[in-house]
């Protein structure tokens, strides 16, 4: 039995589960970089023209919650699809909300999601690349459960994978977050346990192509609970 070779597994998956989680976001997001999330933004054409489908069709959403609004790029830069609507922006960076806050006229709460108590719950909660970053993916759809009265939309955009039984993390360093491979049958479980049915949604597999033309998939949960 080689004990360093065992010790340093054991402290790699302590740093992963403790000192990861406490450092969350502390280094990569101390400015508020909105060409960065621009870019990203532009990169997804697809997904966001179908969310604005999605979106358009949900004639009975009248309060929004977009948890992790980064910088704005919906609410500033398409602040068009919220008219008649009160939508509100949630972000763990303190320097995103403040630039959000400066540049929009819209309400805006910094805090950890996962861990915070919101005073209110919203008719459409919806997400796009967060979940594949949190240290807890369980407690985040739980938490887009119990905040949204009647519509979710989650993107993860790292892949579709339904072939894994349980979430698979990993701890980067230089970007000081998770990289998470989303498992669909552990989503569906966890949703189930909320106490959703089975025909209050649906995981599915969104079709992307990038700008060198290569294609790539993405996962969407929707939700629509019954009334």
């Amino acid at each position: 039995m080689d004990v360093k070779a065992i010790s340093k597994t054991l402290l790699r998956n302590l740093k992963v589960k403790f000192i990861g989680k406490s450092q969350y976001g502390n280094k990569q997001w101390e400015k508020a970089d909105e060409i960065w999330y621009s870019e990203i933004h532009k990169q997804n054409t697809e997904l966001h023209k179908n969310f604005q489908s999605y979106l358009h069709s949900k004639n009975d959403v009248k309060t929004i919650l977009e948890v992790g609004c980064g910088t704005g790029v919906y609410p500033i830069q398409q602040k068009n699809l919220f008219v008649e609507k009160k939508y509100t922006g949630l972000d763990f960076s303190k320097p995103n909300i403040e630039f959000c806050q400066k540049h929009s006229d819209f309400k805006f709460i910094q805090g950890d999601f996962i861990k915070m108590r919101l005073e209110e719950s919203y008719d459409l909660v919806y997400s796009h690349a967060v979940i594949d970053h949190v240290y807890d993916i369980d407690e985040f759809l739980r938490r887009i459960v119990k905040s949204c009265k009647k519509y979710a939309f989650v993107n993860a955009y790292r892949g579709f994978f339904p072939e894994i039984d349980d979430h698979v993390m990993n701890w980067r360093d230089d970007d000081n977050c998770y990289y998470n491979d989303l498992s669909i049958k552990k989503s569906k479980k966890v949703l189930l346990e909320c106490g959703l049915t089975e025909d209050e949604f649906k995981i599915k597999k969104q079709e992307n192509i990038d700008m060198d033309g290569k294609t790539w998939y993405e996962t969407i949960i929707e939700i629509t609970k019954k009334q």
